[in-house]
Parts: C-alpha cells; sequence; structure tokens
C-alpha cells in the first residue's frame, strides 16, 4: 500500500513538474538600516548605502505558471551616517538560505514573461564592520549585528531566452531583514531594495 502511495506521488509530481533550471544572479543592494534602542527611545534613520548581492540555484517550473527555487544568497547590507563631529560606515556581509514562489503575470509568444515572486531567506553575518572616522572595527560578534535575520521579500523578474540553453533575467525585489529575538534592547533590520540581472541554464 505504502509503495502504490509513493508511486501515485511520484507520478503528480511528474505530471506537475515541466521543467528544472540552475541560475546565477549578482546585482546590487541600496540598503537602509532600521535601528532603536531604548537608551536612544528613539528609532535611528540611518542613510542608504549600495552593496553587492550574489545568488546561485535551483528553479522547478510548474505547467500552471508556478515555480518553486531555492538558493544560496551573499548579500551586503551597508549604511552611513553623519554629524559635526563623526562619520560612520558600516559595512556588513550576510550568506543565507532562500525558498521561494513565483507566478507568471504575463507571457508573449516569444517567451518574454513578467514574473510575480516571494520568498523568505534566513541570513547570518559572515562579516562586518564598522567605521569611525577613519578607524576600523570588527562588528561580527556584536548582538544586534548577529544571530539569524529572518528576511521576507517581494518582487518582479523580467525573462526572456536567447536561445534554447540559457534564459536572461532582470529583477527588482524589496525585503525586511529582521531577528524575532533580541539578546539586548538594540534593534536592527534592513530595509532593502535589490536590483538582480541573471542567467537560468535550463536542465
Amino acid at each position: 500500500m505504502k509503495t502504490k502511495l509513493l508511486l501515485f506521488n511520484l507520478l503528480v509530481l511528474s505530471q506537475l513538474a515541466s521543467a528544472q533550471e540552475i541560475f546565477f544572479k549578482a546585482g546590487k543592494n541600496l540598503t537602509s538600516y532600521s535601528y532603536s534602542s531604548s537608551a536612544e527611545n528613539q528609532i535611528l534613520k540611518l542613510k542608504s548605502k549600495i552593496g553587492a548581492n550574489y545568488e546561485i540555484g535551483y528553479q522547478e517550473n510548474f505547467k500552471e505558471k508556478f515555480s518553486y527555487q531555492a538558493s544560496v544568497t551573499l548579500n551586503q547590507f551597508n549604511s552611513f551616517s553623519t554629524n559635526e563631529v563623526q562619520t560612520y560606515s558600516w559595512n556588513t556581509t550576510y550568506i543565507g538560505l532562500k525558498n521561494g514562489i513565483g507566478y507568471v503575470l504575463f507571457k508573449n509568444q516569444k517567451n518574454l514573461s513578467v514574473e510575480l515572486k516571494g520568498a523568505v531567506n534566513l541570513a547570518t553575518i559572515i562579516d562586518g564592520k564598522e567605521e569611525i572616522n577613519g578607524v576600523i572595527y570588527d562588528i561580527k560578534k556584536l548582538p544586534e549585528f548577529k544571530g539569524l535575520f529572518f528576511q521576507p521579500s517581494i518582487g518582479l523578474d523580467l525573462k526572456y531566452p536567447i536561445n534554447d540553453n540559457c534564459l536572461v533575467n532582470l529583477g527588482y525585489t524589496f525585503s525586511n531583514a529582521f531577528k524575532f529575538s533580541h539578546p539586548t534592547d538594540e534593534k536592527l533590520a534592513f530595509i532593502t531594495n535589490q536590483i538582480q540581472f541573471g542567467l537560468h541554464f535550463p536542465l
């Protein structure tokens, strides 16, 4: 009975799945930090700064316009601030595991498509530097930066096949990375607008 059920499930999945792809993406993040502390009694609005992003993953396409993606991500979340006395700069790099779904909103006869995408990325810091007036400090182990960040996102992808073996992708994503638990009263979130260019290779 269990064997029959397993075979049935595999048959259903084989009917739903139509194609698989691997993909590579790279682009830029424009990130602003949202920081709050009880000592400040306010939310600090820091200035946005550009960083890089990279992503490698696998995509499963289904016949009813839906797709599933799993990927490894590398994101730089950077920011800066200045006042009359000091200049501050933060540069951080986070590695993550991302799972998402997509839905094709539009597709023309030349297979140019527009896809709505939503995903969740779980990320942790691998490098972090704070610069104050030219002096650099390591911030990887600071409580507000370390730990697991939950990063939901939503965006749009424009895809076009240049031949049977490769598709090009241009995408925009908005995300907010934050933690559910905080060992101190300091809370930090990364609000990011992301642009990516990618290549998809059908399997």
